[in-house]
């Protein structure tokens, strides 16, 4: 039978002072690293899959809220492919990178801060190759010649047309932008101010936060906050959230499961259109 000496050196406990603890002065160091033991073992339930977890392995919101690990990477990484969902938050605050840091991989890391620096930036420039559409950094991008060279595929793209890279000062008339941009008329959708691209609004509410990351009324087009149209019902933004989740969770997520996770996302979502 193992003693407790030997399972204090088993989970590699590292507190060897000899100082009094919490627990109080007159225990010994084996019993110090005994208790420590049993506090690291206590759980607490998960808010998004309301699992119950060991404090150890969980991220605690500056709310007070508690993920699990693999839930807070689940939220971090959700966040890297809707821009609506970034910066994760929870009860209207910002949930720091450093707090789920040491739970994601080196590639979730990766995404996740080209995903910060995708969304900082205000007017993003894709690559024109249709098969390709990767993001831009500004970095690849020669404010001068308005060349963007994407580091995906190698093409090279006008940062201010988004079509394939022209020697022209002017950029040329698209005839499929026109058309394009003559349907959206017809069909009532928006067009972004900032960047001119076209936008459809199916579900969610009338905030639209463009690619560009400029935000307007899909009501009237202003910028956001500078009108009095009214935002979206609450159905709208229920079948927002409805997509996400049908998107993200996977196949064999248990009801109460896809319920919290409904719920979560649905919060986000007003937290960030508000």
């Amino acid at each position: 039978m193992s003693t407790v000496a030997e399972t204090v050196t088993a989970f590699s406990v590292v507190d060897f002072s000899d100082n009094a603890t919490e627990a109080g002065p007159s225990m010994t160091f084996v019993e110090r690293q005994a208790d420590t033991i049993k506090n690291m073992s206590i759980e607490f339930q998960c808010v998004a899959c309301i699992e119950r977890v060991p404090r150890t392995n969980m991220a605690v919101a500056e709310c007070g809220h508690r993920y699990c690990a693999n839930c807070a990477t689940k939220l971090f990484m959700r966040s890297t492919h809707d821009e609506g969902l970034y910066p994760p938050k929870y009860c209207k605050r910002l949930i720091p990178l450093a707090l789920v840091a040491r739970y994601m991989d080196p590639n979730e890391l990766a995404a996740f801060q080209s995903a910060t620096v995708k969304f900082a930036t205000q007017h993003k420039a894709y690559c024109s190759n249709r098969a390709c559409g990767a993001f831009i950094v500004p970095d690849n991008i020669n404010s001068r010649t308005r060349r963007a060279n994407c580091a995906k595929c190698g093409t090279d793209t006008c940062s201010d047309c988004l079509t394939s890279y022209h020697h022209d000062s002017d950029c040329p008339d698209d005839p499929s932008i026109r058309q394009t941009k003559e349907l959206a008329e017809s069909l009532g959708w928006q067009t972004c101010k900032a960047c001119n691209r076209v936008v459809q609004l199916r579900t969610g509410c009338n905030h639209m936060t463009c690619i560009c990351s400029a935000e307007f009324c899909y009501v009237c087009g202003v910028e956001w906050k500078n009108c009095n149209c009214p935002p979206a019902d609450i159905d709208r933004i229920e079948k927002r959230a409805e997509e996400i989740v049908e998107r993200d969770a996977p196949r064999n997520i248990l009801p109460h499961e896809r319920r919290a996770r409904l719920n979560e996302v649905f919060a986000k979502l007003q937290d960030n259109h508000e």
